[in-house]
């Protein structure tokens, strides 16, 4: 198993002012159930944990509901007064050798691509537009090593904010990007991920 530890780099939406949300509702979009099921409860268990009012969006809007248009899935999500919408996506994976001359001091390195703004029922439906580039990542030491097959995913995740009054054409407040490596067990990648998503959205006070 190769693993290491993730970082986020993201893009808040300029007009954005932060405020308290009252309840957030998590949905993860993987095409494995047993992934969306990990992702969305450790993201709600680490939400939990830090006191706000949170659930799965999995009992919300089960797997076999079609939503038909933004305006459905906004009525669904409002009847239960949830007011911020988290949703993450694995947008790519590569398989990766790496080469370790050693054990010392690792430097890494790293590449994203742009934004682009998505409403929040296409970006359910996995109508992706990204121009999603995340390249140049790479370690290095100085002696003779091995070399290590694993797999990296991309992460993306996307803050839609539902409270009254707030502009439909500026919900999306938040998008952060991930690179997570590969680990044997998918509650563990998947707890990694949550705690680094809250504390990142704490610290770029989008929870407060």
């Amino acid at each position: 198993m190769y693993s290491c530890t993730p970082a986020i780099v993201s893009w808040t939406n300029p007009a954005y002012k932060p405020h308290k949300f009252k309840k957030i509702v998590v949905f993860g979009m993987f095409q494995r159930l047993d992934t969306r099921l990990a992702f969305e409860e450790e993201v709600v268990d680490a939400l939990l944990a830090q006191g706000y009012t949170a659930a799965h969006g999995m009992t919300l809007i089960p797997p076999s509901y079609e939503v038909s248009s933004q305006e459905d899935m906004e009525r669904i999500i409002k009847k239960e007064n949830f007011d911020l919408v988290i949703m993450a996506s694995n947008i790519d994976q590569k398989e990766q050798v790496q080469y370790h001359e050693n054990y010392n001091g690792p430097y890494a390195y790293g590449a994203y691509g742009p934004y682009g703004g998505y409403d929040m029922y296409n970006y359910y439906n996995y109508r992706y537009g990204y121009d999603v580039y995340y390249g140049g990542y790479g370690y290095g030491w100085q002696n003779s090593g091995y070399y290590t097959e694993y797999t990296e995913y991309l992460i993306e995740c996307q803050l839609y904010d539902l409270s009254p009054g707030i502009d439909p054409a500026q919900s999306a407040i938040w998008t952060g990007q991930s690179q997570i490596s590969e680990s044997s067990n998918i509650r563990t990648l998947a707890r990694r991920y949550a705690n680094l998503l809250i504390k990142n959205l704490q610290k770029e006070s989008i929870l407060n």
